[in-house]
C-alpha cells in the first residue's frame, strides 16, 4: 500500500515537473523570439540613424554637391531621421475600404472598386498603411510627374497604352498589375515569394482568363526556380509590352543576360526599380543606351540602405523607365 502511494506520488510529481518544465521553455523561448526581434528592430534603428547622421555630416563638409540636394537635406533635417523618401506625403487618402474576405480570410483593400489582397499574417492596419504608403508617399501610380515622384512607374513619354501585354515582375500583392488591368489585353504576373502566391491568386480570380501568374524569379538563367526575360518574352505573343521590374537587387543582371533579344525587340517599354545598389541607375541607363533605346530617370530622389553600404552622393534615382525605338 505504501509502496503503492509513494508511486503515486512519484508520477504526480515527475507529470508536474515535466510541465512546468515544458511551460517555462515555452515561457522563456516566447522571451528569447521577443528580445531577438526587439534587437532586430534596435540595430536597424541604429543603423539607420548612423546613416542618417553619416549623410548630414558629409553635406555639412561639401556645400557645393549639397546644393544639388537641398531640397531633400532640408527635409531630413526636418524629419529629423533617415526615410526612403526624403519629401512630403501627397495629400492623405480618404474612405479607403479594408476588410477581411470571409472565404480565404486575407485583408484586403479596394482599390479602383477591385480587392487587392495581402499576405495572411498582415492586419487591417498594415493593409491600410502599405497602400497609403504606396499611393501617397512612393507615388506609384502617379503619370504626371512632379518634383518627388522617384518611384513613379509612369511617365509621360513610357507609360502603357491600349492593348499592350503589361508584365508585373516582382509583383508583391500585385498593385500596379490591378491598376492596369483593363488597359491590358493580358497581364502577366512574376513573383517568387509563396506567401504572395496565395494572395495573388486571390485578387485575380474574377480575372484568370486575363492574367497569368509565374511563381518563378526573373534572374540571368532559367531553371525549376529562375526564369530569363528572353525566355518571357519569347513565349508571348505581343505588339506592345510594358515591363515593370522590382526585383531586390537584380535588374541589371536580368536585363544584360538579355541583350540580345531587347536588341532585336519593338514596341518594349520597361520601369525598372534602381535604387537597390547605388549605381544602378546610371549602370541601366548605360545599358539602354547602348542597345539603342530611348531611356529617362524618375524626378526627385530616394535613400536606400537595405542591400548595400550607402556612400556618397547617398540619394538614388528610383525607377529608369526606357522603350525601344
Amino acid at each position: 500500500m505504501k509502496n503503492s502511494r509513494l508511486k503515486n506520488i512519484l508520477v504526480n510529481f515527475k507529470a508536474l515537473f515535466t510541465t512546468n518544465l515544458k511551460r517555462r521553455i515555452n515561457e522563456n523561448s516566447a522571451r528569447i523570439s521577443r528580445l531577438e526581434e526587439m534587437a532586430c528592430v534596435l540595430d536597424q534603428r541604429m543603423t539607420a540613424k548612423y546613416h542618417y547622421l553619416n549623410l548630414l555630416d558629409y553635406y555639412e563638409r561639401h556645400q557645393e554637391e549639397a546644393r544639388s540636394y537641398q531640397k531633400e537635406l532640408d527635409y531630413l533635417q526636418r524629419y529629423g531621421e533617415y526615410c526612403c523618401f526624403p519629401y512630403k506625403p501627397a495629400a492623405i487618402l480618404e474612405h479607403v475600404v479594408t476588410g477581411i474576405d470571409p472565404e480565404s480570410h486575407l485583408p484586403y483593400v479596394t482599390h479602383k472598386n477591385k480587392k487587392l489582397f495581402f499576405k495572411a499574417n498582415h492586419t487591417l492596419t498594415d493593409v491600410l498603411d502599405l497602400y497609403q504608403n504606396y499611393i501617397q508617399t512612393e507615388r506609384l501610380l502617379d503619370s504626371e510627374e512632379t518634383e518627388d515622384t522617384p518611384h513613379q512607374y509612369q511617365s509621360p513619354r513610357v507609360y502603357v497604352s491600349d492593348g499592350d501585354v503589361v508584365f508585373d515582375i516582382g509583383a508583391a500583392e500585385g498593385l500596379f498589375a490591378l491598376d492596369q488591368l483593363e488597359r491590358a489585353s493580358h497581364v502577366i504576373i512574376v513573383e517568387s515569394d509563396p506567401e504572395w502566391i496565395i494572395p495573388l491568386k486571390q485578387t485575380f480570380a474574377p480575372y484568370k482568363d486575363k492574367v497569368t501568374i509565374i511563381q518563378k524569379f526573373v534572374s540571368d538563367t532559367d531553371t525549376d526556380t529562375t526564369i530569363t526575360l528572353e525566355k518571357i518574352l519569347s513565349h508571348i505573343d505581343y505588339r506592345s509590352a510594358f515591363i515593370k521590374m522590382d526585383i531586390e537587387g537584380y535588374e541589371l543582371k536580368s536585363l544584360t543576360a538579355a541583350e540580345s533579344a531587347l536588341r532585336r525587340g519593338k514596341g518594349i517599354k520597361f520601369s525598372i526599380a534602381s535604387y537597390h545598389k547605388q549605381h544602378d541607375a546610371e549602370e541601366m541607363k548605360s545599358f539602354f543606351d547602348n542597345i539603342g533605346y530611348y531611356s529617362e530617370l524618375s524626378n526627385g530622389y530616394m535613400l536606400f540602405h537595405s542591400y548595400d553600404t550607402p556612400a556618397p552622393p547617398y540619394f538614388r534615382k528610383g525607377i529608369i523607365r526606357a522603350h525601344s525605338l
